[in-house]
């Protein structure tokens, strides 16, 4: 069970531009429905933010109950706000091959 604290509304890096991710809307981020930790066949993908395509990692899957829009948590860096809850869309969240070595987000 998650707390919805666990559920907070993304901070984007940089302004939105056309073509951009989209950040989750609320309303599928609190709620009934499943959320579990990414598996990692499907963990690496590319997110486009402030006009350009950033590498990230999924953290978490989230699937509102009644709904079929699947967001994902997605980190594209170290600090704290490079991450947020986005729509999942083959446009804007794609998913990459895991790089062969990724020594500078083992922290993340």
């Amino acid at each position: 069970m998650t707390t919805l604290a666990f559920f907070r509304p993304p901070h984007p890096c940089s302004p939105s531009r056309a073509g951009d991710a989209v950040a989750a809307p609320a309303e599928l981020l609190s709620g009934p429905g499943r959320s579990w930790d990414a598996e990692p066949r499907w963990r690496w993908v590319e997110i486009r933010l402030g006009g350009e395509w950033r590498a990230g990692q999924v953290q978490r899957w989230r699937l509102h109950q009644g709904s079929v829009r699947w967001v994902a948590l997605v980190r594209w860096g170290p600090r704290p706000l490079d991450r947020g809850w986005y729509l999942c869309s083959p446009d804007t969240v794609r998913q990459v091959p895991a790089p062969a070595a990724a020594p500078d987000r083992a922290t993340w």
